[in-house]
């Protein structure tokens, strides 16, 4: 059912492509069945549209929380950052992980310190566990900015980093990251395996 909840283009596509044809057809014929057939395929294509449109998934959902939580970091808005987190969100690094108020202090010193001149999501891929109410979700982040510290400015390029979040349904629809993990880090370091 994802070619329909999620991600309905093909079928829209295809739909599209048969109205067309029947279209063709009744230009060629000039039969009135075929701008029936038409109008119908047509119809059916935005009923698929509205389901898709209506129906939001978990995956969506989760998907909503990452994509909230890059335009609050790339606004460099703490406050709005530490709504996308759950009490007991932690960072977890290459060989330990920080407790729940370092992660969240660290959040804000470094959100609060970066000015983003970009910053976009890149292979975004969510998955929602259906009876834990936990999730995931691996991206890739695409960014360029600086760093503003006490007595100097870091400027920096376009990096890129990979990214994985533990999510974990708060309230019914409300996800918020309970796990940070950088997968792999500007410098080019991997700190976990591939």
């Amino acid at each position: 059912m994802e070619w329909l909840s999620e991600d309905p283009t093909y079928v829209v596509g295809g739909l599209g492509l048969v109205a067309a044809a029947l279209l063709i057809a009744l230009k060629v014929t000039q039969q009135g069945k075929y701008l029936v057939w038409a109008s119908a395929t047509v119809g059916l294509a935005l009923v698929v549209l509205l389901v898709e449109w209506l129906w939001v998934t978990d995956n969506e959902r989760i998907e909503q929380t990452v994509h909230g939580l890059a335009r609050a970091v790339a606004a460099a808005d703490s406050k709005k950052v530490l709504t996308f987190f759950t009490d007991d969100v932690r960072y977890v690094g290459h060989e330990a992980s920080q407790p729940p108020d370092e992660t969240r202090a660290m959040t804000v010193d470094l959100v609060e310190s970066a000015k983003f001149d970009f910053l976009r999501l890149t292979h975004l891929r969510a998955n929602a566990g259906g009876q834990s109410r936990r999730g995931t979700a691996e991206f890739g982040v695409v960014c360029g900015g600086s760093i503003q510290r006490s007595h100097f400015t870091y400027n920096f390029g376009t990096t890129n980093s990979a990214w994985s979040l533990g999510l974990r349904e708060t309230s019914p629809g409300v996800w918020k990251v309970n796990r940070i993990t950088p997968v792999e880090l500007p410098r080019g370091e991997n700190v976990l395996p591939r």
